[in-house]
């Protein structure tokens, strides 16, 4: 049975990318276990900014030996890459994905999209590298909410540079 988890990079200051998108002050030049990770992953949930700023930073979809679902207000159907769903059909689509499924879903997204996840208590692992750089202002990890939940450290992880990995998970009972 997979399990939905949060892999993402933010800046010290809380930060996951400048106003306008850029992430030019993420450092790029070591892996930080994304690719023991990304093959841990059968299913890619994007946020629907997250999945057009793709297009604008590389010219080949990174996800194509993956499943996609992009989560949209606007957007229905399907395209080349992924397929579109709506906020309301998250929780019965990550059920289902998680039975189905030995390996995990990823999301992939901003604020907006892990806030979904968060309100419907939908991430069981949350996988957040920490850069040492501050950036001032920006597009936060999480916006503010009603919602509290208790996580246990499961793993820190120390990076020469200076770069933090660290894993929770849910607090069991």
């Amino acid at each position: 049975m997979g399990k939905v988890v949060l892999f993402i990079a933010m800046s010290l200051d809380g930060y996951i990318a400048r106003e306008n998108g850029e992430i030019d002050w993420l450092w790029d030049d070591n892996d930080y276990g994304y690719e023991k990770f990304y093959n841990t992953i059968d299913t890619v949930v994007l946020g629907r900014k997250t999945y057009e700023q793709i297009f604008k930073l590389t010219e080949n979809f990174p996800y194509r030996q993956k499943d996609v679902y992009v989560v949209s207000n606007i957007q229905e159907g399907s395209d080349d890459y992924a397929t579109f769903i709506q906020p309301e059909q998250i929780r019965p689509l990550m059920n289902l994905l998680k039975k189905d499924q030995n390996k995990n879903i990823w999301i992939v997204g901003g604020a907006q999209l892990i806030h979904h996840f968060i309100k419907r208590d939908l991430i069981d692992e949350f996988q957040i590298a920490i850069q040492p750089t501050l950036i001032g202002k920006g597009i936060p990890l999480f916006h503010e909410n009603d919602v509290e939940a208790q996580l246990e450290l499961h793993e820190a992880k120390p990076y020469a540079d200076g770069m933090l990995v660290l894993t929770y998970r849910k607090r069991q009972g």
